[in-house]
């Protein structure tokens, strides 16, 4: 017996499926990675700022990290927008997911309704076949 191009359909759908979710894991891995560094760029300049604002902290330190302080904000902006490119492929990366999903869902649904119908027409079949040889087996009227 031949096989059905559905089942063929069905078997890419489901490595598509796979393949998207693989990249989905890829994308919101780096997306928690790049959360990390803007965390670890605004502890930075916390860490920073207070080791400037102690009492003991010289005129030099406090200068000196004056003189930072911009290059510390370029680089939480910096991690801030490498956070949001990668929240952005995440996202879209999800949507990719949610459709490769739909398409194996139809795919599915249309295999089960091809089944549903064989099974109606193997059942129209038998019953027109009792049906004749239930008239085959009635009595001819007497006459």
């Amino acid at each position: 017996m031949a096989r059905d191009p559905l089942q063929t359909v069905l078997r890419l759908r489901r490595m598509d499926l796979d393949s998207c979710r693989a990249e989905l894991v890829h994308k919101d891995t780096r997306a928690h990675e790049a959360a990390i560094v803007v965390q670890a760029a605004e502890a930075r300049i916390q860490a920073e700022m207070a080791a400037a604002s102690r009492l003991s902290a010289s005129d030099a330190a406090v200068e000196a990290f004056g003189a930072w302080l911009p290059k510390g904000r370029e680089a939480v902006a910096h991690a801030i927008a490498v956070l949001e490119r990668a929240q952005q492929d995440a996202a879209q990366a999800r949507a990719l997911l949610n459709l490769a999903r739909a398409a194996a869902e139809a795919v599915e649904r249309m295999l089960e309704q091809k089944a549903v119908d064989a099974t109606r027409e193997e059942l129209r079949v038998q019953q027109v076949s009792l049906d004749e040889v239930g008239l085959r087996q009635r009595p001819k009227p007497a006459g």
